[in-house]
């Protein structure tokens, strides 16, 4: 993802969808050189095609117009919460990038490691961490979650925008409604949830309703991360419900870059199979 939003960044500020000046902190020494090239045309459009064809035409597009969906939704509800949890945080640098994001509370969530990493690599751009931003080392194996931020000062009383971006399609059934059940434990009214997950057919069925799924697929088996769960659009509603909340928005990658790549004249597809919901706590009153 670091290298996806490094390469959109190279782009004329005409052509794309958002600005990432952290994502180079992120890679590797190979891929920062890449990266400070692909300034240049030419180059950049040798990496995304050597990107999409390995990878396939779906991914590099999807995680593109994925991060410019959740941009515009998390500063369209940023005005209108008390605080901000981004679970799974990992290279995400939206508190860092975002301007209805500056000095608010936002909670970090992900392992100690990759938290380590991460505040290394801000390290070399940013002079001090911005004030409001808590880091919360959770193992989400064996650390409880709830307890977790709580002790970081998490309010319980306080509305609260949840952020849960690619990661559900990685985890069983029963750690996705686990954490869904957390989530809805620590939500107030008037709190919201944003989270990905991938169509339920690509996990049963392969690549057979998402032709361009088949390299995509065979690269996450391949990293050893294969896709495990998925949710069918047309259950979507019924499965938040079941686990308190109310379905507000479910957009798939495909509809969502047929809008903006074509506002800046570009032709990349996202994929159909790769769906940003919106939901908000079910009133039990």
């Amino acid at each position: 993802m670091a290298v996806q939003r490094g390469l959109e960044s190279s782009r004329s500020s005409a052509k794309r969808l958002f600005e990432d000046r952290f994502a180079r902190s992120f890679v590797s020494p190979t891929w920062r050189f890449a990266l400070a090239a692909a300034h240049l045309v030419p180059i950049r459009i040798g990496i995304e095609a050597a990107y999409d064809l390995i990878g396939g035409p779906g991914p590099r597009p999807s995680a593109i117009v994925r991060t410019r969906v959740i941009d515009d939704l998390v500063e369209g509800f940023a005005p209108v919460v008390d605080q901000i949890v981004i679970l799974g945080a990992g290279f995400d640098t939206r508190p860092y990038r975002l301007g209805c994001l500056s000095g608010r509370r936002v909670f970090e969530v992900d392992h100690p490691d990759t938290q380590e990493a991460k505040r290394c690599g801000l390290a070399t751009v940013l002079p001090s961490e911005p004030d409001g931003i808590v880091f919360v080392p959770v193992d989400f194996e064996s650390d409880d979650l709830a307890e977790a931020l709580l002790g970081a000062g998490f309010l319980f009383e306080e509305s609260t925008l949840f952020l849960w971006e690619g990661v559900t399609q990685y985890l069983s059934v029963h750690a996705v409604a686990a954490t869904l059940g957390v989530i809805r434990n620590l939500s107030r009214p008037k709190s919201f949830l944003l989270f990905t997950y991938v169509d339920e057919s690509v996990v049963t069925e392969g690549s057979a309703c998402f032709p361009e799924a088949e390299r995509w697929l065979r690269g996450v088996r391949k990293r050893g991360e294969p896709w495990i769960f998925g949710i069918a659009p047309t259950e979507i509603a019924k499965f938040l419900a079941d686990h308190g909340f109310q379905l507000m928005k479910d957009i798939s990658m495909r509809e969502a870059g047929s809008r903006y790549f074509s506002a800046v004249g570009r032709h990349e597809q996202g994929s159909g199979l790769y769906h940003v919901v919106v939901a908000c706590t079910l009133d039990t009153s």
